[in-house]
């Protein structure tokens, strides 16, 4: 779609890659894309000669995001946000948060488990919200509240949460949500369902899967209309923290919630 723009469509796919998950490195483009290294490495080198992009490391892997100092930045991602909206829905798939990892069951099913274990000990959260639009419908603001976990079964955890919202301009309400988590084994994922319409008619967010020690991601994204949810997770003994991105023609949105 950006390809006769961008001259390249392998800079096209890297941009894209990057708009979504705020950062890569060259061998999680690769999987994900399905595209020679090579190709990829040439498309970042000329991306970051223009300063389009930086790099970045992190230990011994070198990393890549958009450069913050670009000064076309803005503009850049209203563009890339338009194209990825347009993609067909099998195209939006490949640009998901962490591909799903082909994890052996019997390493997958203890990780998930532990993670499970995890949820019912949860009494409270924080949660961010940021916007990357420009326009003033754009989430921002920041909350903290209580949570109090329902077991209806083995395999169903309710998360009833109520607390206060801040909004950038100081205005403060009360807030109130109600998730569900529904564990498969059999299928080697947990479900996130939002029962803001009630119980029998939940509004589905994300299947979630071990994609290594004590991390879960969206095993692809999730598609409500036009607009496309990703998500990702990272846990230990203390908290659990649960990272959204949701991207569709009126939204560019980033959510953090910190439970503990």
């Amino acid at each position: 779609m950006l390809e006769g723009l961008c001259g390249n469509k392998n800079v096209q796919k890297v941009l894209l890659f990057l708009f979504v998950n705020n950062k890569c490195y060259g061998a999680q483009l690769q999987r994900a894309l399905r595209t020679p290294l090579t190709s990829l490495q040439n498309a970042l080198a000329r991306l970051e000669q223009g300063r389009i992009i930086l790099s970045y490391s992190e230990g011994k892997t070198k990393l890549y995001q958009l450069n913050p100092a670009y000064p076309l930045l803005n503009e850049l991602e209203l563009l890339l946000k338009k194209a990825y909206t347009l993609l067909p829905p099998q195209d939006k798939k490949l640009y998901s948060f962490v591909q799903q990892n082909s994890l052996e069951k019997r390493i997958q099913e203890p990780l998930l488990l532990g993670f499970w274990e995890k949820l019912k000990t949860i009494k409270q959260l924080t949660l961010h919200a940021k916007s990357r639009s420009h326009e003033e419908t754009g989430w921002n603001g920041k909350g903290r509240g209580d949570v109090l976990v329902a077991k209806e079964s083995d395999n169903i955890l309710t998360f009833h949460e109520r607390g206060s919202w801040q909004m950038q301009k100081d205005q403060n309400m009360a807030f109130s949500n109600i998730f569900r988590w529904t564990l498969d084994r059999a299928a080697g994922m947990i479900s996130l369902e939002h029962l803001r319409l009630g119980p029998t008619a939940p509004v589905f967010l994300f299947h979630l899967a071990p994609t290594g020690s004590n991390q879960l991601a969206s095993i692809d994204s999730h598609l409500c209309e036009e607009d496309a949810y990703l998500a990702q997770v990272l846990w230990d003994r203390h908290s659990i923290r649960l990272s959204w991105r949701v991207i569709g023609p009126q939204k560019n949105e980033e959510m953090e919630y910190h439970y503990s």
